[in-house]
């Protein structure tokens, strides 16, 4: 009898170390599971952000475009920098592919439209001439068909970002 209660003993304690140790899984499991959870709700944060950061850069390289043919049209105000213009494309291609993979390919082409279209107007401001004016016209275009088809492509994965 005295083997019984031996074994008995045996299978409660079996018992109790084995609901220990699934109590000590679950909360494991638990704990896990939050700090997953809170670690994509920071990323999700954080790329919101560059995303916006993005736009914001993409609205300002627009503008340093725009605010070119202005002065090409007041006989400039603004002294031209290059430097601005290849910096912020710069900014604009590394947020791209460093957090915005999807993009990459329609902001190489936004990009690409864009020089030309730099050199051009910065050729008119120095030179005073309107001998480039219908190249010039066709590249503006160009440049607002890329800059709306970018737009669109930001629009399309904005939920995959923010």
């Amino acid at each position: 009898m005295e083997l019984f209660f031996q074994s008995e003993s045996f299978i409660v304690a079996l018992i109790a170390s084995g609901s220990t140790l699934l109590g000590v899984l679950f909360s494991q499991g638990i704990g896990f599971w939050k700090l997953k959870s809170e670690h994509k709700y920071e990323r999700q944060i954080f790329l919101r952000q560059k995303y916006e950061d993005l736009v914001f850069r993409l609205i300002d390289f627009s503008m340093i475009l725009r605010s070119l043919d202005l002065n090409a049209q007041q006989q400039g105000t603004r002294q031209i920098n290059i430097n601005e213009f290849i910096e912020k494309g710069g900014q604009i291609e590394v947020i791209t592919v460093l957090y915005f993979p999807k993009l990459v390919d329609e902001c190489k082409r936004f990009l690409e439209v864009a020089n030309p279209l730099f050199v051009s107007q910065y050729n008119r401001h120095h030179n005073s001439t309107n001998s480039n004016s219908d190249n010039l016209v066709s590249l503006k275009v160009k440049f607002d068909e890329r800059y709306i088809e970018l737009y669109s492509e930001i629009q399309k994965y904005k939920s995959d970002y923010t």
